[in-house]
Parts: C-alpha cells; structure tokens; sequence
C-alpha cells in the first residue's frame, strides 16, 4: 500500500502512460478504431522512446554507465582495456563521444537504436502492436530498459535473431546473435534457441519441462552446477565470461533483490503471473490451429519459463528474460485467435496483471525510479 501511495504522488508519470497504453488496448480491440492502431502504435513508440532518452538519475545502474561515458579515452589501447562493459557498448559510446559529450544525447541514441528496431519488428509480427507495446512497457521497460543500457539493445537484437532463426536465414539470425553478444556477454545463451523445436510444445510436454525445470531448481543444481564449472575454467582460462560466473556465483546474494523482500514469495508470485498466462495460451492453441511462427515463439517462452524456473535463487535467472522477451511479440499473436467476452475478460485481467508487474518493477528499486526525473531538472538523488 505504501508502493502505491507513492506512486500516486511522485509516479503519476508512469500511471499515466500505463493508463494510455491500456486505454489503446481497448480502441485497437474495437472494429471501429482498430484502423487507427499503426498510428497510435506509432505515437505511443515515440513517446516511450522519449521517456527513456530524456529521463536524468533515474532508472538501475545509472552511476556506472555515466561513468564510463564522461570518462572515456579516445584511444584504442583505452577502450580495448575496459574490463566491466562489454566491447559492444564501449565502442558505441567511444562513436557517440566523437560528435557529443552529451550523456543524454547518448542516451537518446541509445534508446532510439533499440526503439525503433522493437517498433519494426512488433509492427511486422504482431497482429496486436498497441498490447504488445502495452505488454512490454509493464513488463519489460521499467525493469530492463530504465537501466542497463547494454542489455536492451541485447534484447531486441536477439528477439531478431528469433525470427530469422524461425525462417531460417541462418547468416542474418548469426550477425544478430552476435550485435546481441558484443553488447551483452551473458545473451550468448541465446545459441540454444537454434536447437528449439518449432512444432508446438503439447501440454504433456510443457508441464514435463516446467516441473522437471522446478525440481532441479529447487535443488539448487544449476547454481551448484555453474559454481564448480566456473572455479574449474578459471584455473586454466582468463576470460571476462568464466570470471563473471565464478564472481556472480559467489556473491550470488548480493545481486538479488526482491520486491517483496522474501525470495520464496517472490518466485511463488513470479510462477503464479507466468501460470495465468500460460494458461490462456493453452487455451488458444487447444482451440485453434495456431500458425507455425506462433508455435515457436510458444517453444521460446516456455524455455524462458523454464529457465526461470531451472535458476531458483541463483542470479542467472537473469538470463531467461532473453527468451521471455518472446512474449512481446507472442501474446499479439495468441491475442488475435480470440473473439468477442474472452477479449473483454483478458483485456480486464491484463490490466490487473501490468499494474502489479509495473508495481513490482519500480518497487526493486524505488529511490531510484519515483520520481520520475527528465534531464532538464534542477532536482537530483542523493
């Protein structure tokens, strides 16, 4: 209840773009607005793009990466001995430094890059852009997009690569495999996804997977796993990779933080929101002869399903929003399958649902989101 009472004074910002989004939802589901939507999907693209270029002290990590940008040597001996930010990313703010010194133009470049490609690929794919840019404002962009400026254009690189990799253009899926990987070391795991089937996952196989994944998470194997193998490598291999396993692995504890301050009732809360929507995609392709793409994309999140699941209480669990992010693009898709009271009733359970994920996006980190600071304010964090 406190969250939510400081929302309403210093995060009216962010309630009020929820509201937008959702309100779009609703028009681009009616006949007599639907034509609209390429429009409104458009404006709504520019404006979260905005929102993120233009905030100033807000959002994770934010020291670190104005940092690195504000103390950047324009030499490659420098730039090449960077050791916390991957080459990616340090070459990308090296090129913007070349014509600013301006952070937050940097940060509207950034954002930009990586809008414009989500907007791109959401407008081509998905039959729904207005809920799938709904979707990915509640779940995704305060949490993932309001911080680690390497990770989302990561994201979206490999959320490309899915789709090639479906339609099996194998040089341009490899070229955004590794835009994903020079930008984020850890999006490497993402060289599995050639190896997802693209037939449909049937409920029997789905429920194998997440419960063998929970079991062996509960055990704390992979973590266990990931541990030994790190220890092992380092003794033979210098690489920023094996050190950032063995490094994360040790301090595992450190680099979690939970909303409700409770591990378990994090993940029970966590599995129950994954469930509801599982559920509703059951539904559909039980109903309906789903396409072959939608199949895939289906394969794709119940990996990240049960990745997340695989990595309980380990700070790899990380990884699997590489593969969630699928679900940008996915519940357009399953979204169009439906008709008429269940688009009423999952509209009205969705917002419930965003509401909590946006809640438990900016409750993480609260000092750090609310209020929301644009960078012309004469206001700063301590």
């Amino acid at each position: 209840m406190e969250l939510v009472n400081r929302l309403l004074l210093e995060g009216k910002i962010y309630l009020f773009l929820y509201l937008l989004l959702w309100i779009l939802v609703i028009f681009e589901s009616s006949k007599y607005f639907s034509q609209y939507k390429k429009t409104t999907f458009l404006c709504s693209s520019i404006i979260l793009w905005l929102f993120i270029g233009l905030r100033w002290e807000t959002g994770t990590d934010w020291n670190s990466y104005k940092e690195l940008f504000d103390s950047l040597e324009l030499n490659w001996t420098f730039l090449f001995n960077i050791y916390h930010f991957d080459i990616g990313y340090v070459l990308f703010n090296a090129l913007t430094r070349l014509f600013t010194n301006s952070y937050t133009i940097f940060l509207i470049l950034n954002s930009g890059i990586t809008i414009y490609f989500l907007y791109k690929l959401i407008r081509k794919l998905s039959p729904y852009p207005n809920l799938s840019l709904f979707f990915f404002y509640a779940n995704f962009m305060i949490a993932q997009f309001m911080g680690s400026n390497r990770r989302m254009m990561a994201m979206v690189f490999v959320l490309w690569a899915f789709y090639y990799i479906f339609y099996e253009k194998k040089v341009y899926s490899a070229i955004n495999i590794g835009l994903a990987f020079v930008f984020h070391r850890s999006s490497i795991i993402n060289i599995t996804s050639y190896f997802i089937p693209r037939t449909l996952f049937t409920i029997r196989t789905t429920i194998l997977i997440l419960l063998c994944s929970l079991l062996i998470g509960l055990l704390q194997i992979p973590a266990k796993l990931v541990d030994l193998i790190g220890n092992t490598l380092i003794a033979f291999v210098n690489n920023p990779i094996v050190e950032n396993m063995v490094y994360y692995s040790e301090t595992n504890e450190e680099h979690l933080v939970y909303s409700t301050g409770s591990l378990f009732l994090s993940t029970l809360l966590a599995v129950l929101k994954r469930t509801i929507f599982l559920v509703f995609y059951i539904y559909i392709t039980r109903r309906n002869n789903v396409d072959k793409l939608t199949q895939f994309f289906y394969n794709i999140y119940i990996i990240g399903f049960a990745g997340y699941l695989f990595f309980i209480g380990s700070f790899f669990q990380m990884l699997t929003a590489f593969f969630t992010f699928i679900e940008v693009i996915l519940i357009g898709r399953m979204y169009s399958y439906v008709n008429g009271s269940t688009k009423l009733l999952f509209i009205c359970m969705l917002f419930l649902y965003g509401f909590l994920q946006m809640m438990n996006a900016v409750g993480t980190y609260p000092e750090q989101y609310l209020p929301y600071l644009p960078f012309w304010t004469d206001i700063h964090r301590l």
